[in-house]
């Protein structure tokens, strides 16, 4: 080896293997990197704790508050990690975060070490549905409705361009037709297709095999450890040593979706529709017909049902049951009798035969599905279903088999295997811990007890740059939207305050459309309502407008990025308790009630709490934002448990009355115009 190869190898090995201290400290080439560098003891504190999990081969659970910079604290360990050429997975929950990562952040962290950024070729893979299949477009000529559709010979256009990924993320307009041609694990015959080696998704999954960066979402790195459980040849995403969770506050959620078993009503109806769809097919329409009927005969007692959600066994007595169960087991013999008609035809037509075989494939699936649905017999299950009725859409039925918990199936699928291959799990969240510990989390979730374990703050002046408002004054919650008129006037005063620039999120759609309903007319400001518009365009049309108010449920709790004065004002009507009567959350919490639990202590104020503060965590983005929270809920201070809710928020300034909130915005406002029905005298206005 030549002194300059010898050199540039010892440049290598120092830059890529020196201390976290010097590469994040003041004078480290991240601070020389980046102009305005301000070293954090938190992102120190936070990688530290990350490198320990990956090198010690333990689960990491670790809580950073908002500006640490915890991705580049989680990419510095699995850098170093590939640089020894082992393979770390990051899953995300949201798109935006995937995004920040492979356009930002990875690149940046790569421009440290430029040496290994060639060996570590990042990748990100997405799931099937997200790419074009090659064959659906080919067996688009031989259906019905398809073959002369516009939006087919547009999607035809594309996959020939030279710039086409496949991705639908990189398609510049919303096709109707995706749908019915994107990759589905139902059709999809892996190497059996004749368009297997030029497939948009299995190039995907090779560009993933030679990476030792891969970016996924918990969807599939979720569906991933199922299919290994059952058969580890099946795997979709190759195999890796450490993996970091990042939004690991989702991680239960997305396992529970994952480990069920779920099916619509629309199911057969739309296996049905395929099959008559295609060109050229001579098949027994009374053997459609019959399977059509079979299927509405099922589902008719749920349909039938006047709730949105249920537990199927309060809608089914013992006779309903049996009645169901015979039932689904004429409905699978028909679609097994279709199956073998396809594949029988599929056999004589050459023309016909993949996309036969294919069709046959989802037949098998089904028949799976409802058999697991009806016949499963397994203990720890919650059997239940919801109806939606889609405006002017015939009702829709989806059945479900749901885990009562996914702690067991995730120490046999995540912990377990890390444990055996030595590698490290990571979970990360600005929302992951609750009253100051990870007990909830690691119970919900099945995390070993030797859990490296590490909770950080934010290095923002919360103090200093938020309020956190209770206005003592108000009523207790109640259920409905009895009290929609007074939070209405509440967050009018609010908004006089700030000009606008607020995010008005609620616990339900019917208190947001109530006190929408009421402010409507008598806001100065631009006014966002969700559903109005796509979620990422509404927040884009809400900082476009300097001054607006969003009115917003679930999707605007978190995930969004909003900096600087367009928000300085965030209202949530309630603590957001799970709905105590919905299947799961009742199933959940009459098991710990039977083991002699506090389900309320143990289960509800945890969960509330992470997504309290994920909905606070909307306001102070960076180190010059500043603004006021305010919780419409006086259960904050009237109830014993409300100080262990504040506690668990970011150490903002704190205020019951009225006039300390007009001091710490700095200038005190006229009272807001009276409502029809005027309030009763509030209390306690001065300090």
């Amino acid at each position: 080896m030549t002194a300059k190869r010898r050199r540039k190898s010892r440049r290598k090995s120092e830059g890529i293997s020196a201390p976290l201290e010097e590469l994040l400290g003041p004078d480290g080439p991240l601070a020389r990197l980046l102009p305005g560098y301000e070293f954090r003891q938190e992102q120190l504190d936070l990688a530290t704790a990350v490198e320990e999990g990956m090198k010690t081969g333990r689960a990491c659970l670790t809580e950073a508050g908002t500006g640490v910079g915890k991705t580049i604290a989680y990419l510095i360990p699995a850098l170093r990690a590939a640089a020894e050429g082992k393979r770390t997975l990051i899953s995300t929950h949201t798109i935006s975060l995937q995004s920040q990562l492979l356009d930002k952040d990875i690149p940046l962290v790569l421009s440290l070490f430029p040496d290994i950024s060639e060996q570590i070729a990042p990748a990100l893979l997405k799931g099937r549905g997200n790419f074009l299949c090659k064959l659906e477009l080919e067996n688009a000529a031989m259906n019905l409705l398809l073959a002369d559709d516009p939006a087919v010979k547009r999607l035809r256009a594309w996959d020939r361009a030279s710039d086409c990924t496949g991705d639908v993320a990189d398609l510049r307009y919303a096709s109707p037709a995706w749908s019915e041609l994107a990759c589905s694990a139902d059709t999809c015959r892996t190497a059996q297709c004749a368009h297997y080696d030029t497939c948009w998704y299995y190039r995907a999954r090779r560009a993933a095999a030679g990476s030792l960066l891969v970016v996924v979402n918990h969807a599939l790195f979720l569906s991933d450890l199922a299919l290994r459980r059952i058969d580890p040849a099946a795997a979709v995403l190759p195999d890796y040593h450490h993996v970091v969770i990042d939004e690991a506050h989702h991680l239960e959620g997305v396992a529970t979706k994952a480990f069920g078993v779920e099916i619509s009503s629309r199911r057969i109806p739309d296996l049905l529709d395929r099959i008559r769809h295609v060109r050229g097919l001579d098949i027994d329409r009374s053997r459609l017909d019959t399977a059509a009927d079979l299927n509405d005969a099922l589902f008719r007692p749920f349909l039938l049902c006047d709730r949105h959600e249920f537990f199927i066994s309060e809608l089914l007595d013992e006779e309903a049951g049996r009645q169901a169960a015979d039932l689904m087991t004429q409905t699978c013999t028909s679609v097994e009798r279709l199956q073998k008609d396809l594949l029988a035809i599929a056999k004589e037509e050459e023309g016909l035969r993949e996309r036969l075989e294919g069709i046959a494939q989802t037949c098998g699936r089904v028949r799976e599905e409802l058999e697991r649905m009806f016949s499963s017999d397994a203990e720890g299950i919650i059997r239940w279903g919801d109806v939606t009725r889609p405006g002017r859409s015939e009702p829709r039925v989806t059945l479900r088999l749901t885990p009562l918990t996914v702690a067991e199936e995730l120490v046999e699928s995540l912990w377990a295997p890390a444990e055996e291959r030595k590698g490290g799990v990571i979970l990360t969240s600005a929302t992951l811990a609750s009253s100051g510990s990870f007990d909830y989390v690691r119970t919900r979730i099945g995390a070993p007890e030797d859990a490296v374990e590490r909770i950080v703050g934010s290095p923002f002046d919360f103090k200093r740059q938020a309020m956190l408002y209770v206005p003592g004054h108000l009523p207790a919650p109640q259920k409905g939207t009895g009290h929609a008129e007074s939070y209405a006037r509440e967050i009018e005063r609010l908004l006089n305050l700030t000009e606008g620039r607020a995010f008005l999120l609620f616990t339900s759609r019917a208190m947001m459309t109530a006190v929408h309903e009421l402010l409507k007319d008598t806001l100065p400001y631009p006014i966002f309502v969700q559903g109005e518009m796509p979620p990422g365009r509404l927040v884009e049309a809400f900082k476009a407008s300097g001054n607006g108010c969003l009115f917003g449920v679930q999707t605007f709790w978190e995930g969004i990025d909003v900096q600087g004065e367009s928000l300085s004002l965030v209202v949530i009507d309630r603590l957001p308790f799970a709905v105590p009567d919905s299947p799961v959350t009742k199933a959940r919490t009459e098991a710990i009630a039977d083991a002699g639990g506090d389900w309320f202590r143990e289960f509800s104020i945890p969960q509330a709490q992470i997504r309290l503060k994920q909905g606070f965590g909307r306001l102070i983005r960076t180190a010059t934002d500043r603004g006021i929270v305010c919780i419409l809920d006086t259960r904050l201070i009237n109830r014993d448990y409300g100080a262990d809710f504040v506690r668990s928020l970011p150490p903002a300034s704190r205020a019951s009355v009225w006039g300390r909130v007009e001091r710490f915005w700095g200038r005190p406002h006229p009272a807001p115009r009276p409502h029809p029905r005027p309030l009763p005298q509030e209390q306690g206005r001065g300090d």
